[in-house]
């Protein structure tokens, strides 16, 4: 038996050299006096932080302790950086290295630390080694989570013409998608990714969706949607044309129960991407579809949201039908952009020539009045670039009220005289209803997304969405501090640990010892977006400080030129499927 006074010694020998709480030590960065919001959904803690390296070493009473580089957050809180779970912006990243736009300063002056890449099924590169390899050699200041492109493995096995595309995969090409797929998670993918209105995947039966999706369950993965409609008729439909065979109608709840149907079939993790029902026929429908996924997560599914939190939002709105400026007819022609392939030569002929048969006029009538419903209303429809600057910041309504027309006349004059393009005018659409916005805020499975692509605030566009450079702003200052639509624990939580459980990362998402030092210090005081949809271009404010991998990218409110993101490799294990009486069929 070891002696007392042995024992005693050496307890107080471990007291000495064990690191803890309030003992003085040496970190790269400390955080001091700062309210600390750790991702959970709890409430603030007054709490330092000690940084080493890219890891969080220490959380409490660190007074006294030495460090590089200490920060007074005083009456600021201290949360962990922000995820941005539906992102479009490793294609700037490959081409900005000179510019700056690998800095990715839109998003970092938001606080977002992280970004899913690859959304809406495309990717770009192929294999996804290549791309991580690419993104890995040109440096970036956000980590990246890389996924399989639904769309792009389909045109690998497909092709890209529309004979090849618009039809059902046959057995034996779903079968190589399958392989495409498991490729893409053996290097490195955290799930798949699908675009279901957009060309090729809108031509997909559910079968192949959720054949593909079950591919990624013994990876950990998940699976993250844009949905096949975002309406009464998907972005690619009008009502005036639906006798092809690729213009099966899907409404809102269908492609909502398609996204449950994958999750119960797969057994694995999914996401709907930016939810936001158009149009005021549809505000409200969020009601019934909490009621089904809350349902579907009682019967053992996991289904999340993600959503940006605006009304608006940037779109190529064309109000008179492509089919009515094009040269001749085209089977399966989309409402939303130019697959199959048109010929718009002699536009403004080809449209002045259907509207002097009766018949072809009131189709067109039809159309244009269902497409302005469909995108917020007359009233919602603002115009952002037109050939004439007086009409910019106008809506439909107010334009057709100066002219004395109806909405269809005013929709035929915009298209004749204005901008060089299917219907001559670049709209910002406000096509999203509050209720809906706030009712799906509420949830505890719905995360951010942006949405966006890098942007240095060049002005070089005129479809800039606001949510470029505001998200998160818009979310604190609008729904957190001014509606008190959420708590402000319950939005950290969304941007942070929330995001983190989706992607199946355990190292990030919440500020606790051994977590990454992905970190942002805001003053809640000034955080706010002054982006506005004629005025986009203007850099949130009161992201004080945001650390990557515990490297500053915001330094005073100003971004820097640090690179320290990473491409991130998948954490969550893969689990085997319970057999049920249906495998047993």
């Amino acid at each position: 038996m070891i002696p007392i006074h042995r024992l005693a010694a050496v307890a107080i020998f471990l007291l000495l050299v064990t690191p803890r709480t309030g003992a003085a030590q040496s970190y790269d960065v400390l955080i001091v006096n700062g309210r600390v919001l750790d991702g959970s959904g709890n409430p603030y803690v007054y709490a330092d932080v000690g940084i080493r390296g890219d890891e969080i070493v220490a959380v409490g009473a660190l007074a006294g302790s030495d460090a590089v580089r200490t920060i007074d957050a005083a009456g600021q809180y201290v949360t962990p950086g922000f995820i941005g779970l539906h992102e479009h912006i490793e294609g700037g990243l490959g081409s900005g290295i000179l510019d700056g736009h690998n800095r990715v300063p839109n998003y970092t002056t938001q606080g977002f630390t992280t970004a899913v890449i690859n959304a809406d099924g495309f990717a770009g590169v192929w294999p996804l080694t290549l791309q991580r390899d690419s993104l890995e050699r040109l440096g970036h200041a956000l980590n990246l989570v890389p996924m399989v492109g639904h769309g792009q493995v389909r045109e690998l096995v497909m092709g890209t013409e529309p004979e090849e595309v618009m039809r059902h995969a046959t057995p034996a090409e779903l079968d190589r998608m399958r392989a495409l797929v498991r490729q893409g998670m053996d290097d490195g993918a955290f799930g798949m990714s699908t675009g279901l209105e957009y060309t090729p995947m809108r031509y997909s039966s559910e079968e192949e969706v959720r054949e593909l999706a079950k591919e990624v369950a013994p990876y950990g993965g998940f699976f993250m949607a844009h949905m096949r409609s975002q309406g009464r008729y998907s972005k690619w439909l009008l009502p005036s044309h639906m006798d092809h065979p690729t213009q099966t109608h899907v409404d809102w709840l269908d492609a909502i129960v398609e996204i449950l149907d994958v999750a119960k079939a797969a057994d694995v993790p999914v996401m709907i991407d930016h939810i936001h029902p158009k149009g005021p026929r549809e505000w409200g429908v969020s009601k019934a579809t909490t009621q089904m996924i809350d349902q579907a997560w009682k019967d053992g599914s996991q289904v999340y949201l993600n959503m940006h939190s605006y009304d608006g939002y940037s779109a190529y709105v064309t109000l008179v039908p492509r089919w009515a400026l094009i040269r001749g007819e085209v089977p399966g022609q989309s409402a939303a952009d130019d697959f199959p392939p048109v010929d718009y030569t002699g536009m403004l002929d080809n449209l002045r020539a259907r509207l002097r048969d009766p018949d072809l006029r009131e189709m067109i009538r039809r159309d244009v009045e269902y497409e302005a419903i469909r995108q917020g209303g007359a009233e919602n429809l603002i115009i952002v670039d037109y050939s004439d600057p007086d009409l910019i910041g106008m809506s439909l309504a107010e334009v057709a009220e100066a002219r004395g027309e109806n909405i269809f006349e005013t929709a035929i004059w915009l298209q004749m005289n204005g901008l060089d393009q299917p219907g001559g005018v670049l709209w910002m659409a406000k096509a999203v209803g509050m209720i809906d916005i706030e009712e799906w805020m509420r949830q505890d499975y719905t995360g951010v997304a942006l949405d966006r692509m890098v942007d240095t605030g060049d002005r070089s566009s005129r479809s800039t969405h606001p949510g470029q450079f505001g998200t998160s702003g818009r979310l604190l200052r609008e729904f957190v501090f001014e509606r008190g639509t959420i708590t402000l624990p319950h939005a950290i939580r969304s941007m942070t640990g929330l995001a983190a459980q989706i992607l199946g990362l355990e190292d990030r998402g919440r500020i606790a010892v051994g977590q990454k030092a992905d970190i942002v210090v805001f003053d809640p005081e000034t955080v706010r977006s002054d982006a506005t949809y004629l005025d986009p271009y203007v850099y949130q404010e009161g992201m004080n400080w945001v650390l990557v991998n515990g490297r500053f990218v915001v330094d005073d409110g100003a971004p820097t030129a640090e690179l320290p993101g990473i491409v991130l490799e998948r954490q969550r294990e893969g689990r085997v499927r319970p057999r049920t009486e249906d495998d047993a069929d």
